[in-house]
């Protein structure tokens, strides 16, 4: 198997990992639903259930680092850069090329990404490629876990601190979190969704896009028909989601 077709497998075999862990991490509510009385936040490292955070962390977020770090000493350098959680990784080459035709795109996306494993990684996995812009879209797995409001928030701006420490020049856009199909994260995504803004208009070269609004049913916090995948899928949308994501990027890449 030449590196081409190796990197494509193991991206495609990230993405069903990524989604099978969807369906995994999305089976209680009770610990997510921030609404509720009884809800108390989580802020300790990894998930509240450590031996599957374990078994991810071996089996599925370090193999796809591994991958990453051999095609980035393969490519050497890319002028834009998606990094973030599944949303980001289900962005297969392909349909980025089709969305960014011309341009230096490369996608260093882990399903099950959280603000606190993205803030490890971003240095080795992103920055060694010198990018002129990276696109982040991050946070939905914190919530699953219930992680602390708070503690997602400093993460995330860690996270543009050492981006802007390696370059201040690097144009950062912050992708919105955008709706599902889980009632309890459609509850809270949005709030997270307020702080990015207010981070982005007040961080130089940073930028908030927008895509909860386009994204939702026009009468309901939830994800619109259009976008659901055929599979039952409860977190991801589909190929428009990624069309629409295009078409909302393209003229900020064109300043």
């Amino acid at each position: 198997m030449n590196h081409k077709n190796r990197t494509k497998f193991f991206l495609r075999w990230g993405v069903l990992f990524a989604l099978v862990l969807s369906v995994t991490n999305c089976n209680s509510t009770s610990k997510r639903d921030y609404f509720d009385t009884n809800f108390k936040c989580f802020a300790e490292p990894g998930w509240r259930d450590q031996s599957n955070f374990k078994k991810y962390i071996e089996k599925g977020w370090l193999p796809t680092r591994l991958l990453y770090g051999e095609d980035n000493n393969r490519i050497k350098r890319s002028e834009i850069v998606f990094a973030g959680d599944s949303l980001v990784h289900l962005f297969l080459p392909d349909l980025m090329a089709k969305e960014f035709p011309g341009k230096s795109v490369t996608n260093r996306g882990i399903g099950g990404d959280m603000t606190e494993t993205l803030l490890t990684r971003i240095e080795e996995d992103v920055l060694v490629l010198n990018p002129k812009t990276v696109a982040i879209e991050i946070g939905g797995n914190d919530f699953i876990q219930g992680k602390c409001l708070s503690l997602v928030q400093n993460n995330l701006l860690t996270i543009i601190k050492k981006i802007h420490s390696k370059n201040q020049q690097i144009r950062i856009f912050l992708i919105a979190v955008p709706p599902t199909r889980v009632k309890e994260l459609n509850q809270i995504v949005p709030v997270y969704n307020l702080f990015l803004n207010q981070v982005a208009r007040t961080t130089p070269n940073v930028e908030y896009i927008e895509v909860w609004d386009v994204m939702r049913k026009l009468d309901s916090p939830t994800l619109s028909e259009e976008f659901i995948r055929p599979n039952g899928d409860s977190l991801h949308f589909n190929e428009k989601g990624y069309e629409l994501w295009g078409k909302k990027l393209r003229p900020y890449l064109q300043k």
